[in-house]
């Protein structure tokens, strides 16, 4: 069954995002995220094999050292947790026969971050937990009619309560107006909602890494709304900040061959298959 109408999926390979100046996690959380933003962009040009051992030693070394720095560890654990899952992910989305254990891997991370934040009943909580249980969450509810229902909504909330901690938050609208762009009208999405959130991430973008996140939504969304000259533009602007150019190039190919980096992602993902009988768990069903 084609789940195009439902697919309220959001594609956050490319669209997660870093940053923080919160006090309640201590400046060691905040500084792997922060140095991480750019970093994952530049991962994208690297091969996959290589991508996949460096996350991998980044997480080992990061979650290695936390205790003897967090302020709240049950918190910082599962954002940084999250932070190396997402972008592993994305590097190991292609590979043959893994899907269900990727699936697996983000559904308990979710359900980790979730009972971390309703421990902390919504006192004391970073963005970045926040951001970060919503990325997980939108990764696993992909390909799902039953877990997009029961959980779409609640990844369009988490993404808001980021935003409301930190309104300069360039990656928090990015992946909001990802929300938007997926998500049917009549439970809230659509491209002008999709546009408004990614100019406000192009708005309050400062460092590299965001600004790259920020110029290749406002590409892709006008060359939805076929203003391609514009695309175009922002396309070089992300170019010009000289942090890779393999997905460059290739959202570039899409164009030329008629459809959006937003459509390639969709298509990749598998979102309008349907999901095979032994990856369904009982919140497909």
């Amino acid at each position: 069954m084609k789940q195009r109408f439902f697919s309220f999926i959001l594609i956050f390979s490319l669209f997660g995002g870093l940053l923080s100046a919160e006090n309640v996690i201590s400046d060691y959380t905040t500084d792997k995220v922060e140095e991480f933003v750019t970093y994952r962009v530049v991962l994208k040009s690297v091969k996959d094999d290589i991508a996949y051992d460096t996350i991998l030693k980044m997480k080992e070394e990061a979650l290695a050292e936390l205790p003897k720095h967090a302020l709240d560890f049950e918190q910082e654990e599962c954002i940084l947790e999250s932070l190396y899952l997402t972008e592993f992910y994305e590097h190991s989305l292609t590979a043959s026969g893994n899907q269900k254990e990727l699936r697996r891997q983000m559904k308990n991370q979710m359900k980790k971050n979730m009972t971390c934040i309703d421990n902390h009943k919504e006192k004391n909580i970073s963005e970045w937990l926040y951001q970060f249980t919503a990325d997980v969450t939108s990764y696993y509810m992909t390909r799902s009619v039953a877990a997009t229902f029961f959980y779409g909504m609640k990844v369009k909330g988490y993404y808001e309560k980021a935003i409301e901690i930190n309104k300069n938050r360039a990656s928090s609208y990015v992946c909001l107006g990802n929300w938007c762009f997926y998500a049917p009208r009549i439970f809230g999405g659509g491209l002008k909602k999709a546009q408004k959130h990614y100019e406000s991430a192009e708005a309050c973008a400062e460092i590299d890494g965001e600004k790259y996140l920020a110029y290749i939504s406002m590409s892709q969304i006008n060359y939805e709304n076929k203003n391609k000259e514009t695309a175009k533009e922002y396309l070089e602007k992300a170019i010009a900040l000289d942090l890779g150019r393999k997905d460059l190039d290739l959202i570039a190919r899409c164009n030329e061959k008629g459809y959006s980096y937003f459509q390639y992602l969709r298509n990749r993902s598998g979102i309008d298959e349907e999901m095979a009988e032994d990856e369904k768990d009982e919140e497909d069903k």
